[in-house]
């Protein structure tokens, strides 16, 4: 492990400034992938982990970790992509995170109401 997001060890955290994404390498076999999303995301918005909405309402969490358990590269790769806290996410079988911010629940912010109040 290299880095450390929101507590979590991961192997390496990228940031690409132009698009806003973040993309984060975990390691399969030590780290779900959904403890490595909230750990990613809680990161990107500088928060804790535990005041983010649990992200079973977006994405079954077992569903999600069973997904991306320890798959190679060789086996091409699937991902699943939802958004969730205003972020688009995608995680990728191989064990990769990219977020970005979601243009669209920034419009609905930025139009004077909550995204969970509309």
């Amino acid at each position: 492990m290299n880095a450390t997001v929101s507590g979590v060890g991961v192997e390496s955290v990228e940031y690409t400034p132009e698009s806003r994404t973040v993309r984060t390498q975990f390691d399969q076999e030590k780290t779900p992938a959904s403890m490595a999303v909230i750990a990613t995301l809680a990161d990107v918005m500088d928060t804790d982990p535990v005041d983010l909405t649990p992200l079973h309402s977006t994405v079954d969490p077992e569903e999600l970790d069973s997904f991306v358990r320890v798959r190679n590269g060789a086996n091409g790769d699937t991902h699943s992509a939802f958004t969730h806290e205003g972020h688009a996410i995608t995680v990728h079988s191989y064990g990769v995170i990219a977020i970005t911010p979601d243009t669209n629940s920034q419009r609905k912010n930025t139009a004077g109401a909550r995204e969970d109040d509309v």
